[in-house]
């Protein structure tokens, strides 16, 4: 008798484990047509040396995944699904990076829990990070608000470019 409650436990152990593989599965195959039809490259976990976090919360990132890069309209943008720290202090976010002077993320509708940090030539979009509890999944923004803020992007930039 005392076998099922273990064997039950080790079931629902591995369908925990492979819902969460199959979800960070769906998310990295969505970002990958996201990229597609953005007219952008999936980098996978290839965080381009270009990109400077320098004075943000991701300078000292863990982990990076889920990086696309491109220059749609000529404008060099970048976004990425990080770790920050390691262990119950650790948290994630996805980033979006838009290199360019001006007001690039003016097409962007900010929520208040959103910020704008600048490092070197990069703007980098983000949720802040919170100290209490979210129901946003693992601090990661969804595919489709991701995708809306980068077409919101582009577009400033474009806009900041014909300014110029």
């Amino acid at each position: 008798m005392n076998t099922i409650p273990l064997i039950l436990m080790a079931g629902v152990g591995l369908f925990v484990f492979y819902a969460l593989h199959a979800s960070e599965r769906y998310r990295a195959d969505a970002i990958r047509s996201l990229a597609t039809r953005s007219g952008m490259h999936y980098l996978g976990k290839a965080l381009p040396r270009s990109l400077t976090l320098e004075g943000t919360p991701f300078h000292n990132f863990s982990k990076v995944w889920n990086v696309i890069d491109g220059e749609p309209r000529g404008t060099r943008i970048m976004a990425f699904d990080c770790q920050v720290g390691v262990g119950k202090r650790s948290w994630r976010r996805s980033v979006i990076a838009v290199e360019g002077d001006g007001n690039v993320f003016s097409n962007v509708p900010l929520h208040p829990d959103m910020t704008i940090d600048r490092s070197g030539r990069w703007k980098i979009l983000y949720y802040r990070p919170k100290t209490h509890f979210t129901l946003r999944i693992a601090g990661l923004t969804p595919v489709e608000e991701l995708e809306a803020n980068l077409n919101a992007a582009v577009t400033g930039s474009a806009k900041t470019q014909s300014t110029n």
